[in-house]
């Protein structure tokens, strides 16, 4: 699937990394020659409450994706799927940071596992969780994201951020929904 026309929404808690997903997807869309909006709330984001981030590639005039029309929408919690599930379009797809076989339109991703084991920190579960969506859902290589990923993140962080999105991607190649 292309970004020309994507509505996506990304879900989760404060500390789990939606708007820096949020600033890499939009990153992304511009340097693929799309348009980009994006709108988030985070007011309880420091606290550990709920974080829901909109972003619509392409030709829109308004952030926010309305309810039941979102192509994707990514859950970094599992508390958090059923809000996400709330946006997606019939045809849409939630992938949702969680163990257990995939269902239809729903394919879980052990985002945080695989971030704790490799990396040693569930922290990087976003961007696994982003690779996922890389290869499946935007069908963009790996370098795109990786170059709209440098041009946000911090250098410091680069190899564990590169590393993570490399952990999404080889992720994405035996999941199947």
């Amino acid at each position: 699937m292309a970004g020309e026309n994507l509505q996506m929404v990304v879900t989760g808690v404060g500390g789990q990394g939606v708007i820096l997903l949020t600033r890499i997807i939009g990153q992304w869309a511009l340097q693929e020659g799309y348009g980009v909006l994006a709108s988030e709330t985070h007011g309880m984001a420091t606290r550990g409450g709920s974080v829901t981030a909109h972003i619509k590639i392409g030709q829109h005039h308004f952030p926010l994706v309305a309810r039941g029309q979102a192509t994707v929408a990514l859950a970094l919690a599992p508390g958090e799927e059923e809000r996400a599930k709330e946006y997606l379009s019939p045809q849409g797809i939630l992938l949702t940071n969680r163990e257990g076989p995939p269902r239809e339109r729903v394919l879980p991703v052990p985002a945080s596992k695989i971030a704790l084991k490799e990396l040693g920190s569930p922290l990087f579960a976003n961007l696994i969780m982003l690779g996922v969506m890389g290869r499946r859902v935007l069908d963009t290589p790996q370098e795109s994201l990786l170059k709209a990923l440098k041009e946000v993140t911090h250098p410091k962080y680069f190899k564990d951020n590169s590393r993570a999105l490399e952990l999404g991607y080889k992720e994405a190649s035996h999941a199947t929904t």
